[in-house]
């Protein structure tokens, strides 16, 4: 029997609109070299000072020009327990405001290493522990406006800027005085480049900008012959190249596996889709494969699946689109999402809190293995969507009857029948009971919502699962098709699939700029304008 832990979608724990942040918070990041359930950390950076009276008290002063933010999540299970700031720290420089972080780690001592940019066209690198920056990164000739850190190596740094470039930079203290290990340019971009996601085998990196452009950019295994050098590698041609995904500026980019998500201003959804015949298990293609034709009509270049003679403009042939998330109400610029990719649900695996504790292995193991999809909007709305859902929803499906009575398996606690409720005695209520349709039954079951903590029961309950005063009702299995449908079915790449549940941040009206993960899944951290930060956790006791 599956514990509906394992479904559980986050609920808003605290929401804060912090005093001093004079604009928005633009990027948050979960230290990712802990173990899961492990003192979860997270860097908030953004925030820009206001301008401030000559007589502004000092503490006031401070609130208003703090720049980045460390913190953790509220402990304990007391309601009254606030998210905690653990560092603050200021930049004294007049125009700073930071639009991206990424952590890194000092491998010799272990300490914690936060990478800030933003307007200034400067990477700042600093020490957490002592709040000091270390070193100062220079090169672009713009705004850098997204940092990612390899997963396999975390000196391995990459920047994307105004600049129309992405830059690699090792943070390898050996490499200090020359840095720059990469530059990605010529064919690549033609305007600012917002967005980058390193897959996790770190030889593939996808970047994303104004230009409505994705790229996949193959690169060496660093450090690479020139790092530490004076002479950057420099790669001219991504090894993938399109226009055609989105109609717009794209500002969100990330792998799923060999799967990739990404989002555009306008449009009002996510899409997931991939390079036909990319296979990061073979051995990333030479330099000498990418394609370097220049060719007006074609808006999609691949070196993984070359168009055929017949038809050497067909977009099908080097890509596919899989499904479109819908996210309402996201139509402005730098919106970023965040996927949790899950975690293998292997009888070894660490557990995340010893109140997840369990008589039943198999049961707690399964706890943080769904990948789940974050966004949130420009109307304080966070989404939802649990991928592992979504494959189930087939599993289960022609187990469904279209007559008899039916209790979903215990495995898909969130396929929650539509019921329509009787309403007490009186002529009108006489009238109305029929007998069932061909599409309905009768069940004692009460359902409200597509949640695992409704108070929908199966019948092996014993009844348990009844709830006082609602009496008896019908299940409407059109109607409930319909509503699963419009959640997990996975047959029209076109068509957009609705969030798996919805948070709203009461009380706070704000605009989302970025979300993050803890390591093992349990705080979803959303920042946005006006300073806000708000923090949603799953499996509270």
């Amino acid at each position: 029997m599956s514990d509906r832990r394992e479904w559980e979608l986050p609920h808003l724990r605290e929401a804060h609109q912090l005093p001093g942040a004079g604009g928005d918070f633009w990027s948050v990041k979960f230290y990712p070299y802990t173990e899961p359930g492990v003192d979860p950390v997270f860097a908030v950076v953004g925030g820009k000072r206001a301008s401030l009276p000559s007589r502004t008290p000092k503490c006031c002063m401070l609130m208003i020009r703090l720049q980045i933010l460390v913190c953790r999540p509220p402990a304990g299970k007391e309601s009254s327990s606030r998210i905690e700031i653990i560092q603050l720290i200021i930049d004294e420089e007049q125009e700073a405001d930071h639009f991206a972080c990424a952590w890194s780690k000092d491998l010799e001592t272990g300490d914690p290493l936060l990478c800030v940019s933003g307007v200034n066209a400067k990477i700042k690198i600093i020490n957490v522990l002592t709040g000091e920056c270390l070193r100062t990164l220079a090169g672009h000739g713009g705004e850098v406006n997204d940092l990612v850190v390899s997963p396999v190596n975390p000196y391995i740094l990459a920047s994307a800027s105004d600049d129309c470039t992405v830059r690699v930079w090792s943070l390898d203290p050996a490499h200090e005085r020359q840095p720059c290990a990469a530059i990605l340019e010529g064919d690549g971009h033609k305007e600012t480049v917002l967005t980058l996601s390193f897959h996790k085998n770190g030889r593939y990196l996808i970047s994303g900008g104004i230009d409505h452009v994705i790229n996949l950019w193959t690169l060496p295994e660093f450090p690479d012959i020139n790092t530490g050098t004076n002479k950057a590698t420099r790669i001219f041609y991504p090894h993938f190249s399109t226009s055609e995904i989105h109609s717009d500026i794209v500002d969100c980019v990330a792998w799923h596996g060999d799967l990739i998500l990404s989002k555009a201003a306008n449009e009002d959804s996510i899409a997931l889709w991939s390079i036909n015949a990319f296979d990061s298990t073979s051995p990333p293609p030479p330099p000498s494969t990418a394609p370097t034709t220049h060719d007006l009509t074609r808006d999609t270049r691949s070196a993984f699946a070359p168009s055929s003679p017949s038809s050497p403009n067909s977009p099908t042939a080097l890509y596919t689109r899989h499904l479109q998330f819908s996210i309402p109400e996201s139509a402005i610029i730098f919106m970023r999402f965040s996927l949790f990719p899950g975690r293998p649900p292997t009888s070894d695996s660490p557990q995340t809190n010893s109140s997840f504790s369990s008589d039943n292995p198999s049961t707690t193991n399964s706890i943080g293995a769904n990948p789940i999809l974050a966004f949130c909007n420009t109307a304080s709305k966070v989404f939802f969507w649990d991928f592992t859902r979504l494959e189930n929803y087939h599993d289960t499906l022609s187990q469904f009857p279209s007559e008899e009575t039916f209790s979903p398996p215990r495995k898909h606690p969130f396929l929650q029948p539509f019921q329509r409720r009787t309403r007490g005695g009186g002529a009108l209520a006489r009238l109305s009971r029929r007998s069932p349709s061909p599409t309905e039954s009768t069940s004692s079951h009460i359902t409200t919502s597509d949640v695992p903590d409704s108070s929908y029961r199966d019948e092996s309950q014993d009844g348990k699962g009844k709830e006082k005063g609602n009496g008896k009702g019908k299940i409407d299995w059109n109607r409930s098709r319909e509503n699963w449908a419009s959640k997990y079915d996975m047959g029209d790449p076109l068509r957009e699939i609705g969030a798996h549940g919805t948070e709203v941040v009461k009380g706070l009206s704000f605009t989302g700029r970025q979300v993050a993960w803890s390591v093992d899944g349990r705080w979803c951290v959303v920042v946005g304008s006006s300073g806000v930060v708000a923090c949603l956790q799953r499996w509270r006791d």
